[in-house]
């Protein structure tokens, strides 16, 4: 359910239509505004519009690292979940060949393809 949400952005009143929280939306305001102020305390001659526009700036880059890096670890996981795949492929034709058939010990190293199967403890 939307909720509209009445904020304040350098001095202006906006009505932001969301699914958040008042809370939240509200806290993003406040972030955003402590922004702006710093950019305006540290250098007088900005205004605020151009604060604004250099916090959106930031704001917007500092986005897309965040999602460049999240593909990055995706990317990265994807390939630990490979090399896992075939390690464990390797290590059960290692244990078929080095075990005796039917030993305890080839059949509890020999995964299930799926989550469900349990190993005999017998």
């Amino acid at each position: 359910m939307k909720n509209v949400i009445s904020i304040e952005i350098c001095d202006k009143e906006y009505a932001i239509e969301t699914d958040e929280s008042e809370d939240y939306t509200k806290s993003l305001a406040t972030e955003i505004n402590k922004m702006i102020e710093d950019i305006t305390y540290r250098n007088l001659r900005t205004s605020k519009a151009d604060a604004a526009v250099l916090t959106c700036i930031h704001l917007c880059d500092k986005n897309r690292r965040l999602m460049d890096d999240n593909d990055n670890m995706r990317k990265t996981i994807a390939q630990y979940v490979d090399e896992i795949q075939i390690l464990h492929k390797k290590l059960a034709s290692y244990e078929r060949q080095k075990s005796p058939k039917g030993s305890k010990f080839s059949s509890a190293l020999e995964m299930p393809d799926d989550d469900s199967a349990v190993l005999d403890e017998n």
